[in-house]
């Protein structure tokens, strides 16, 4: 019966991955670009490095000698979930800004997720070397974990964290039972690259984060919590988690009560105040 069950949810979330998978790709052209920040003052530029032993992606916008700020999407997602702020004509005034595709997704999609947060936060260590100053990191949903793992392994090249609905809280991370089918049977096969990708590094999160917990000590930068009271897919209460774990630096909170999950989206003013309390 369990597995009947697992079954179903299993083929939901392919038909909902389906339906979903031109929003997700992350693959703009030349032209969408283009036509996207045309009236911007900046155009964006891409940039492909090796990471991982793999080619990676991300793009890039506005004056390098700025204050630079690193974008890290969730599971699934891709650099253009925060093309917006890309063209925010605040953040191009005082911040050169830049957007990644994780490993698995958009134009790093080729071979796959990355399953451990380590290799994730690797993935990002070629472009926080090249900048000329300390990044501030703003990470959604996965991406929460991802920069504070960067934090805690390159803690040189960090200014601050924004985790924006960020779950780190491994005790609060579901087991996902779900997801086993869509890893280890057919349906694997049936499913969109990026929705595959995902499942594939959400099955391990919650041991991830365990792995990760006893190091929260070092990160050494003040940290920004952006989180809604109504977010269904990541508890509100990682926030009393993250402030338990992080003792020895600044954490400010910016709540919204009747936020959801999808911040960038739905409230993008809210991370651009975490990137300015950032700077704080």
């Amino acid at each position: 019966m369990k597995y009947r069950k697992a079954l179903i949810v299993a083929g939901s979330l392919y038909v909902l991955a389906a339906v979903a998978s031109s929003c997700f790709t992350g693959r703009m052209t030349a032209k969408e670009m283009n036509n996207y920040f045309a009236k911007s003052p900046y155009q964006p530029s891409r940039h492909y490095y090796q990471a991982l032993g793999r080619q990676l992606h991300y793009v890039a916008v506005g004056d390098s000698l700025r204050q630079p700020v690193l974008f890290v999407h969730g599971s699934p997602g891709s650099w253009d979930n925060f093309k917006s702020f890309l063209k925010d004509t605040f953040l191009l005034a005082h911040f050169h800004l830049m957007s990644v595709d994780r490993p698995g997704f958009g134009e790093s999609q080729e071979e796959g997720a990355e399953t451990e947060l380590q290799h994730q936060a690797e993935a990002l260590r070629p472009i926080l070397k090249r900048q000329r100053q300390p990044v501030i990191l703003v990470g959604h949903s996965y991406g929460g974990p991802v920069i504070v793992e960067a934090a805690i392994r390159f803690p040189q090249y960090v200014k601050a964290l924004v985790i924006v609905a960020g779950a780190v809280d491994p005790d609060l991370e579901p087991s996902g039972w779900y997801r086993y089918p869509l890893k280890y049977t057919p349906l694997r096969w049936a499913i969109p690259p990026f929705f595959r990708s995902s499942n594939d590094e959400l099955l391990p999160l919650k041991n991830e984060l365990k792995k990760m917990a006893p190091y929260w000590a070092k990160v050494r930068c003040p940290v920004v919590v952006v989180q809604g009271g109504k977010d269904v897919l990541v508890s509100p209460d990682n926030v009393t988690y993250i402030k338990r774990k992080l003792p020895h630096v600044k954490v400010t909170t910016i709540r919204k009560e009747n936020m959801n999950h999808f911040v960038p989206w739905s409230d993008p003013e809210l991370i651009i105040e975490g990137i300015k309390r950032g700077m704080e």
